[in-house]
């Protein structure tokens, strides 16, 4: 706790330091600062010869370009913030139609997205490792705001490690029970810093009878899983302290690993459809595989973009089989929490 309120009190000083910077900036040369050589600056992220010391200050400088400061100051009190507006129309729809063929294509029916009833689509089902089915999906997996906060939680060196859809229609299999997200086995005490974290795009609207994504402020500081009786989102046994995330389509929720989430039942015909973009710290072995088996069509339109290569296990140097370790990949390995 006490290495977290430091934290906290770090951010506030430096965004101050950033506001009267700009200010001396501004009255002395009577314009903004040069927003190009920021941007160059964050290039230097992905070298590996930069001091991982300098890592945070880095993250927060393009936290502040973005105008996330607030958002910022959100996950660190409440645990969760919401980021509004990440994708225009023409990206939620997109998302929309792919996860929508996916979804027929995997029940064999068709559904209505506005008025699909029980005898349509019932409960929830989880579709699971779609970044290869759209374009869309690498356009999301790297949206700058999302991913900005994500590199504060998760360190610059983070992967992804999964991405799907929480498909949602009428009734109470569709509920999901309050969790952590940082699971697979690790005990508790939870550590005070976050292992995993999450970005939940909002592609339909969000309200409590809507079946919206549910979170508990303040529970990351708890460091541990809910108990059996504080799981609850429904009837008369639901746990007081979960609030309703009611979100526009193209509204992002990103969260701390510890963070208790889970999800209302839909009590309304349609479906309730998001896409969860789940990342994970270098070391945190992800849910989905991707390294060394990304279509090579991908590879290549991304031929420039190091951080995607990098979010697709470009840097893992563990997982060797025959050929052994690779010691280059290894020395580029995170030194801190912040790089």
């Amino acid at each position: 706790m006490y290495t977290r309120v430091l934290i906290f009190l770090y951010i506030v000083d430096y965004i101050m330091c950033c506001s009267k910077f700009k200010n001396r900036i501004i009255k002395k040369s009577g314009r903004s600062h040069n927003m190009e050589a920021e941007k160059l600056d964050e290039k230097k992220i992905f070298d590996p010869n930069n001091n991982a010391n300098e890592a945070l200050e880095r993250t927060l400088a393009i936290i502040d370009r973005l105008g996330l400061n607030k958002n910022l100051m959100e996950l660190e009190t409440l645990g969760y913030t919401t980021v509004k507006g990440v994708l225009d129309e023409d990206k939620i729809e997109r998302t929309k139609k792919a996860i929508l063929d996916r979804a027929e294509k995997t029940s064999g029916k068709k559904i209505d997205l506005n008025t699909a009833t029980e005898k349509d689509f019932e409960g929830m089902t989880y579709l699971h490792y779609m970044l290869y089915d759209d374009v869309i999906f690498e356009e999301v997996m790297m949206e700058e705001k999302p991913l900005a906060l994500i590199t504060y939680l998760l360190g610059e060196s983070c992967h992804l490690s999964s991405i799907g859809c929480h498909f949602k229609g009428i009734g109470e299999e569709g509920v999901v029970p309050l969790h952590s997200d940082a699971g697979n086995g690790v005990p508790s005490p939870l550590p005070s810093y976050s292992l995993v974290a999450n970005v939940n795009y909002a592609l339909t609207p969000y309200s409590k009878e809507a079946g919206a994504l549910a979170m508990v402020p303040y529970s990351h500081t708890r460091s541990r899983q809910p108990t059996v009786n504080e799981m609850m989102l429904s009837g008369d046994q639901a746990n007081p302290e979960a609030v309703s995330m009611d979100l526009e389509p193209g509204d992002a929720v990103v969260w701390h690993g510890n963070s208790w989430h889970g999800s209302f039942p839909r009590q309304i015909p349609g479906i309730r459809m998001n896409l969860a973009v789940f990342f994970a710290r270098h070391f945190v072995v992800p849910q989905e595989l991707h390294r060394n088996s990304v279509p090579q069509e991908i590879l290549d339109r991304n031929a420039n973009n190091a951080r995607f290569h990098r979010l697709l296990g470009s840097k893992q140097a563990y997982g060797w089989q025959s050929e052994g370790p690779n010691y280059e990949i290894m020395a580029e390995g995170p030194k801190g929490l912040y790089d």
